[in-house]
């Protein structure tokens, strides 16, 4: 691919990941501080997976592999209603909705983040962890997946004027990084400056999803999360670029890490007593 790695801004970005993640991991082992620990840990982790998958996916970039708009697009006419049908839509929306769906995309790493939180300190670390490795999981396949159909997103179907009701860069903030590291003759990658640039499949989908998970069986909280998670996933075509095959894709891959998630739990719980009693706490 003929990337090069800034290796000083690497190196610092390990370490600046190393001390909390070791910390944390040792406080664990001593039974420390329980919540605390997690925290730590799980924020390292959530930071280092992120950086992960951001990297893969910009790699993602430079693959031999087509632009594949074209048939992202096509496979999206197949459906009822398709991307375009729905950003077109959205200019019959007041201000106030579209701000709502602006807010709501960008802030879905911190809603989710905030629930682990509240897991966390609610001593309900078992389910922490459950809902950080299927948002893991799910994001690393997700990149993967990115590599082999890198692609631009629905806006490159539109015209200025179908769009120029949305906020500025809405569907669009990934071009220019797309282009410029895709054309670039030497480009240089950056852990401490990577940017999300996956377009197939939806990783903001799954995270939607990941965050209904934290607040399932809640009674008045989970209701709203259901809401706020339906209007991140409507937010994903309008605000994000994606298609709506991107979501299908994005659902599908949560759905099929969460049964892998789960079954290797209970794989876990059935050889471990310990695990039995921690997982019965929860």
């Amino acid at each position: 691919m003929n990337v090069a790695w800034d290796r000083d801004d690497c190196i610092a970005v390990l370490l600046f990941l190393i001390f909390p993640l070791g910390l944390g991991f040792a406080l664990i082992r001593l039974g420390k501080v329980p919540a605390f620990a997690g925290f730590l840990t799980i924020s390292s982790l959530i930071i280092a997976f992120s950086m992960i998958g951001a990297a893969l996916a910009l790699l993602g970039t430079r693959s031999p592999a087509p632009i594949a708009d074209s048939w992202l697009a096509a496979a999206d006419e197949l459906l009822p209603l398709s991307a375009i049908d729905l950003v077109i839509f959205t200019r019959q929306l007041p201000e106030w909705a579209i701000w709502a769906l602006t807010k709501s995309y960008v802030q879905t790493g911190p809603y989710l983040y905030l629930s682990l939180v509240v897991l966390l300190v609610t001593e309900r670390e078992s389910m922490a962890w459950r809902l950080f490795l299927i948002w893991g999981w799910s994001f690393l396949v997700i990149s993967l997946l990115a590599l082999t159909a890198p692609a631009l997103g629905c806006f490159s179907q539109l015209t200025a004027e179908q769009v120029d009701h949305l906020p500025k860069g809405a569907g669009r903030y990934a071009m220019r990084t797309f282009h410029d590291f895709r054309n670039a003759a030497e480009p240089v990658l950056s852990l401490g400056r990577v940017s999300g640039v996956i377009t197939f499949p939806s990783f903001h989908t799954a995270c939607a999803l990941v965050l209904a998970q934290a607040w399932h069986g809640v009674r008045i909280i989970g209701a709203l999360a259901k809401i706020l998670v339906g209007v991140i996933i409507f937010s994903c075509v309008p605000i994000g670029g994606h298609y709506l095959v991107d979501l299908v894709a994005g659902a599908a891959v949560w759905w099929m890490v969460t049964l892998a998630v789960d079954r290797l739990g209970k794989n876990q719980v059935t050889h471990s007593p310990n695990v039995a009693i921690a997982m019965s706490g929860a």
